[in-house]
């Protein structure tokens, strides 16, 4: 077995893994290369905080077993949909069924339907409101008769309407759960939201049809058939919120709407979607139930048997699953996994309150929970930090003693990877050291570029959203011997940086050598819980002797540079002009490449600090080659 020492390339998720919103979830080809590549047919892989559950399917798919807890319920819940047996028309009839009978409902014509235009059909479906500073100002209506689809402005017997939406008298269950303590539900939020309760993140008119929906779910017969319409209906209900906006006009898409951003937000401009035609969409068509459903036996090869546990059967050591999985803190894992039992561990740990996963998903899981009580998530549990309620000293605590628990279920011989990013240094140190007093290794830190990320990666491409650090571990008898010294430290990123800009040879972006260095310090084992100041302002200290500081208006900012040509390595190639020559032999030797065909070969050759981004690749791609299908050409030039 060889080592994984280099990035690799992220490709295209299949319908299973964007059928569900979840933040943060990794590219499941890389993780399914990581599984393949330190394990063997039969062998038993453990994601802890497994998340959307990507390590456990990617196990099963390599032909192993896979272990898969998270103090998040909805990881259980995204288990037990994939591993029903689809049956396409019985779904279809049943989601119709439902359909048919709030399209009927009289509040929901009321409220949802109207005139078309076009051809004075009646029951024109309305399928969205936008509204700004709380009035609307256009509707996207789309006609069953005629087949239009148009945008108009609302008439006033709409906007009327619209204001006496709160007069709807509800027939069925809905959430009434308060917001709980947390600094996830600011006070500008819950003013904007218009209260105090989950309830509020819709309208009244959208809380109704949700809650009909939902009614109508849970009368539904046949289990597998109310998880798959459960599926679809969670998949729906954060893009009927409030706290959607409309996208702008030069975006063109009109129609649609996301929930952007991995907080509680909600802004003066909103965009009210139809929840029945979301739920339709979302069970049937690209990126819903249907596709995720069909897409689990062509892509894992099997519908996996799966066994749940929790404290009524934590001592069942059989192993007869494909994924055994519950609401299982980590530190607890030793009552459900045996010592020295588990051949490889894969898992993305939470980057010490980012994001603040369990808060997010709350507005699927007080639906959930109705359903049934085991999707009631333990907020006490999470390791998270959260302003004035869990400080980075519990974190540590917690992440520590979580991690010794992974050393004691890894056999002898087996590896850790953790994907970890965070650039505050405390969070950093704390992660760390948890892996130093564990009793693990690092072997290799490797960054590794994410090609699909969020919005935030569209504002810095080479920001921490655009990447993550996969940091392979394995178990040691000994206790790694922390560096305290801060002037030892301060010389150790002045030199690792002098190192980095002249490994590239040219004027750096400071995030590119952020990582670098991170890299470098999390092997090198310093101890930062006591230092006041950060890498830039170590950096910064230098400028006049050692650095120099390149302007630029660039989305990277400005680029650091070695100050004296003395110290440049004047007789090695520019980085840039390295990585843009290689691209061109790449593509005439071989004359059609795809792009990750080019990333792959660039990953191997420029490791490390010497990672080029995926953009400047992407230039000199163009510079050299013509597109045809999904592969470049070499245009000769």
């Amino acid at each position: 077995m060889d080592n994984i020492d280099f990035a690799l390339v992220e490709k295209k998720r299949p319908p299973l893994y964007t059928a569900m919103k979840y933040w943060g979830k990794k590219p499941h080809n890389i993780w399914g290369e990581y599984i393949e590549n330190y394990t063997k047919n039969g062998d038993l892989i453990l994601d802890p905080f497994s998340g959307s559950a990507i390590a456990a399917f990617e196990a099963v798919r390599c032909g192993r077993k896979a272990i898969a807890f998270d103090i998040n319920p909805l990881t259980s819940f995204i288990i037990e949909v994939y591993a029903t047996k689809f049956d396409f028309e019985r779904f279809k009839t049943a989601l119709n069924g439902i359909v048919a009978k709030i399209e009927n409902d009289k509040t929901y014509t009321n409220y949802f339907t109207d005139m078309c235009e076009k051809c004075g059909y009646t029951k024109a479906s309305l399928q969205h409101f936008k509204w700004d500073n709380n009035e609307i100002y256009e509707l996207g209506t789309h006609c069953p008769n005629c087949g239009a689809r148009y945008l108009s402005h609302p008439s006033k017997k709409l906007v009327q309407e619209a204001k006496n939406m709160n007069s709807i008298t509800f027939k069925n269950w809905y959430p009434e759960d308060a917001f709980f303590d947390s600094p996830s539900f600011t006070d500008a939020f819950k003013k904007n939201i218009g209260g105090n309760s989950f309830y509020d993140i819709w309208t009244k008119r959208n809380l109704y049809v949700l809650s009909e929906i939902f009614a109508e779910i849970t009368k539904t017969p046949d289990e597998d058939i109310k998880k798959q319409l459960l599926f679809g209906f969670i998949q729906s209900i954060h893009l009927c919120s409030k706290m959607c906006v409309p996208r702008r006009e030069k975006a063109n898409r009109s129609y649609s709407t996301s929930w952007g951003r991995s907080a509680y937000i909600c802004s003066k401009r909103q965009m009210e979607m139809n929840p029945l035609i979301l739920f339709k969409n979302n069970c049937i068509g690209k990126q819903s139930v249907q596709s995720a459903l069909e897409s689990v036996e062509t892509h894992i090869g099997k519908i996996p048997s799966i066994k749940y546990v929790d404290k009524s059967n934590k001592a069942d050591r059989s192993l007869n699953f494909d994924i055994k999985y519950g609401t299982i803190d980590i530190n607890t894992l030793a009552d459900y996994v045996d010592k020295e039992s588990v051949d490889f561990i894969i898992t993305d740990p939470p980057y010490g309150g980012l994001v603040q996963y369990l808060d997010l998903s709350h507005i699927w899981l007080i639906w959930l929970k109705k359903y049934d009580r085991k999707f009631t998530p333990n907020i006490d549990a999470e390791i998270t930090i959260k302003k004035d309620i869990q400080d980075i000293s519990t974190y540590s605590r917690k992440f520590t003693n979580g991690i010794k628990n992974l050393y004691k279920v890894l056999k002898p011989e087996g590896k850790i990877v953790f994907t970890f990013h965070n650039k505050d240094l405390m969070v950093w140190n704390a992660f760390l050291r948890s892996i130093s007093e564990a009793g693990l290794k690092i072997e290799k830190v490797i960054h590794q570029q994410n090609r699909r990320t969020g919005e935030s990666n569209v504002a810095n491409p080479y920001g921490t959203s655009a990447s993550d650090f996969y940091i392979r571990c394995s178990k040691s008898n000994y206790v790694k011997n922390i560096k305290t010294s801060k002037d030892e430290f301060e010389n150790f990123i002045v030199d690792r940086a002098v190192n980095i800009i002249k490994a590239r040879n040219e004027p750096t972006p400071y995030q590119i050598l952020f990582n670098g260095l991170l890299a470098e310090i999390s092997k090198a084992g310093f101890e930062l819980e006591n230092f006041d100041v950060t890498i830039k302002e170590f950096l910064d200290k230098h400028t006049t002797e050692t650095f120099v500081i390149i302007e630029s208006n660039a989305l990277h900012g400005n680029s650091w540079w070695i100050k004296n040509d003395v110290n440049r390595r004047n007789n090695v190639v520019p980085l840039s002009n390295r990585v843009e020559k290689t691209v061109e032999t790449l593509l005439k030797n071989k004359v059609t490449l795809s792009l990750d065909e080019i990333l792959a070969e660039i990953y191997i050759k420029y490791p490390d600090g010497l990672t080029p981004d995926v953009k400047k690749i992407d230039t000199y791609i163009k510079k050299h080659a013509y597109k045809s299908g999904e592969k470049w050409i070499y245009n000769g030039k």
